[in-house]
């Protein structure tokens, strides 16, 4: 583990000389120790007071009121043809003859917040029928693993607003085997209460990872539906709106790279005060389990890289939007 600490260009040593000795609770006094059937595990809480947002989820109806896509037999070709003749809205189509129908379809599904099958079109992506939910069905999730494939969750940070205040709770498991009472507690006490993740890149990586973790611990995933595959799905029952890729989609060819931090800087003009890159926190931690007292300022770094995750989800979203 030390050859993978000093290959990394990050420099741990004066982390671990600065707060070596100390606890967890001299650096955050805003924590719990939750508990239920499986065990214990460390919750922090905090409600960001200078957060100042101005997400308007309704945005995306009036985008996709003028994507005439949305009307069936109708494809990109064939939308400039029609808007050529002044069709420019599904409204417009009622008045077609020939895509009348479908108009009055594609409306009633907006209508009804149909974002499922709103999402069966292949020209609307998870961003375009945001305006199905509140602000307050949004869950942004973002994950902290041991490492890449099958290894144990560490920590998990999750943000949702409440009476229009942002609130981040980072679930912490002290050692390996509090990470199935974290997984209880997300499939019992969290997830119930979202109907949509909001995360940066978490298709492929943050949901899948747990999703094979509930596997892992009670061969069930309850984020699919009853009749859908477990080894095959990973999440059917939310909806899911990944920032990643409407990064990539908005923003292509404006930057070099799409990494969180590099999105925060650029787009938002936010600079971490924390630096840990992400590849280096299994690592950080693996040296915390050996020994806690000593390596306390690693995990310390883990935490915060973790909030800040959270942190900027919302504000991210607020650009794309």
């Amino acid at each position: 583990m030390r050859d993978t600490l000093d290959q990394l260009s990050f420099d741990v040593s004066q982390l671990v000389e600065k707060y070596q000795g100390k606890k967890l609770y001299d650096f955050f006094q805003n924590y719990d120790i939750r508990s239920n059937s499986m065990g214990e595990f460390m919750e922090f809480s905090w409600i960001a007071k200078d957060f100042v947002q101005n997400i308007d989820l309704n945005k995306t109806k009036a985008k996709i009121l003028f994507n005439l896509k949305v009307a069936l037999n109708i494809g990109e070709k064939i939308e400039i043809r029609l808007k050529q003749r002044g069709l420019k809205s599904l409204r417009d189509l009622t008045h077609s003859l020939k895509y009348r129908c479908s108009a009055l379809d594609a409306l009633r599904l907006i209508r009804n917040n149909n974002h499922e099958k709103l999402m069966h079109n292949r020209y609307i992506c998870d961003l375009d029928v945001a305006f199905c939910f509140k602000l307050e069905d949004l869950l942004f999730i973002d994950i902290e693993t041991l490492g890449i494939f099958d290894s144990p969750l560490i920590i998990v940070g999750v943000g949702y607003f409440r009476d229009l205040q942002y609130e981040i709770r980072l679930f912490f498991a002290r050692t390996l085997e509090e990470e199935i009472s974290i997984c209880e507690h997300l499939r019992n006490e969290v997830f119930p209460r979202y109907k949509c993740f909001v995360s940066y890149n978490g298709k492929s990586f943050d949901i899948p990872f747990i999703a094979n973790r509930f596997l892992y611990f009670f061969d069930e995933n309850p984020m699919i539906h009853p009749q859908d595959m477990p080894y095959k799905e990973s999440n059917t029952l939310y909806h899911h709106i990944d920032l990643y890729h409407n990064c990539r989609r908005k923003y292509k060819g404006l930057f070099d790279s799409f990494s969180l931090t590099n999105m925060e800087e650029n787009l938002l003009g936010f600079y971490r005060t924390n630096e840990l890159p992400s590849n280096l926190v299994g690592a950080c931690y693996k040296k915390y389990l050996e020994n806690p007292e000593r390596y306390i300022g690693l995990v310390k770094e883990c935490i915060e890289h973790n909030y800040y995750d959270v942190y900027s989800l919302p504000l991210i979203l607020e650009k794309l939007l």
